[in-house]
């Protein structure tokens, strides 16, 4: 039951990153996080900006987290694996992309229709792969397929492994440095910190005594 708990944690958390990173943040969003001590609790230095709780939302988005937004996520920092991980620095769309090739090595399709990334190696691309694995993981574990949600945390620690972790720790590092309101420093160091703790969670599972 520990597991399952950990697992839809592990869900809700891609899922919030994720959104957080592909487009700017919506008014309904702000105002969730706005009146949830409990979320309020993973953005501590938004917690301390006055103006997050007394500026109208919609101005507050519109002259300030977009403008965070658009400069460091689409002009300065690209969100995207192969800008950091080539010599070439530059986007790469095209069917030979690493990324792209690992979601396709293990059955999975991605749509970007549905999303305003270029690429499938954008880093909230990437953490929503992570978290329909997580899905499948948490559908095992209510059926009580350890072996099938075994394997999927496997996919999970090896992607992390030559993806999301290997170049995002870079990437967020970098874009936490140009952001410049409290709540874009927190995604930035929120979601950095939740991927190392993430890999270190999966390497645990995979230690001496834990299911091979």
């Amino acid at each position: 039951m520990e597991m399952i708990e950990e697992t839809r944690a592990r869900i809700n958390m891609y899922g919030l990153l994720s959104r957080l990173l592909i487009e700017e943040i919506d008014t309904q969003t702000l105002e969730k996080i706005r009146n949830s001590p409990e979320l309020l609790e993973l953005f501590p230095k938004t917690k301390e900006w006055e103006k997050f709780f007394t500026e109208d939302p919609k101005k507050l988005i519109e002259e300030e987290l977009n403008v965070d937004f658009t400069t460091v996520f689409l002009l300065n920092v690209y969100p995207y694996e192969s800008v950091f991980m080539h010599d070439e620095g530059h986007i790469d769309p095209t069917a030979t992309n690493q990324t792209f090739l690992f979601y396709r090595e293990h059955g999975y399709s991605i749509d970007l229709n549905k999303t305003r990334a270029l690429s499938p190696d954008h880093i909230a691309v990437e953490m929503e792969f992570m978290m329909t694995l997580a899905k499948e993981e948490l559908e095992a574990l209510e059926k009580g397929n350890k072996a099938e949600a075994n394997r999927l945390r496997k996919i999970q620690k090896k992607f992390l492994e030559e993806h999301l972790a290997n170049w995002g720790i870079i990437y967020l590092l970098a874009a936490k440095d140009m952001a410049e309101t409290p709540f874009y420093q927190d995604v930035c160091e929120l979601s950095l910190e939740f991927i190392l703790s993430d890999y270190d969670y999966l390497c645990e599972i995979f230690e001496e005594g834990a299911p091979a």
